[in-house]
């Protein structure tokens, strides 16, 4: 069985924010946080579920005080949460250090790709 996301990841990284940069240094940052967030979680096949598991499990927490947040009950969603966000700042670090200055509001932004129906994808190839 082929993983489609080797060719084509089922997200896109765009760096937001950054300003004096080349295009070509824009993408080269692109490409190093897309790498070191897919190394982060464990492949490119994993960053779309991980992503999605950190979102409901902030959904999940987010009316909770700190106190209940700390209750063993939600040890998985704080486990997911730090995964997240510790993989994610690696990523950033990663992408910007080779920069070597500051780059104030810079941050890259995720975008899910939205998987096509099967009919549609046939009505394309024909």
């Amino acid at each position: 069985m082929s993983d489609s996301t080797e060719s084509t990841p089922p997200y896109t990284v765009k760096m937001v924010g950054a300003t004096g940069l080349s295009a070509q240094q824009r993408r080269a940052a692109e490409l190093r946080f897309r790498m070191a967030l897919e190394a982060g979680v464990g492949g490119a096949s994993y960053v779309v579920p991980t992503l999605q598991a950190c979102l409901l499990a902030r959904a999940l927490t987010t009316h909770l005080t700190p106190e209940e947040l700390a209750d063993a009950d939600h040890d998985a969603e704080r486990e997911v949460i730090t995964l997240w966000e510790k993989t994610e700042d690696q990523a950033i670090m990663t992408a910007l250090k080779p920069l070597n200055r500051d780059m104030g509001d810079a941050r890259f932004e995720i975008n899910l790709q939205r998987e096509m129906p099967q009919r549609q994808k046939k009505e394309r190839r024909d």
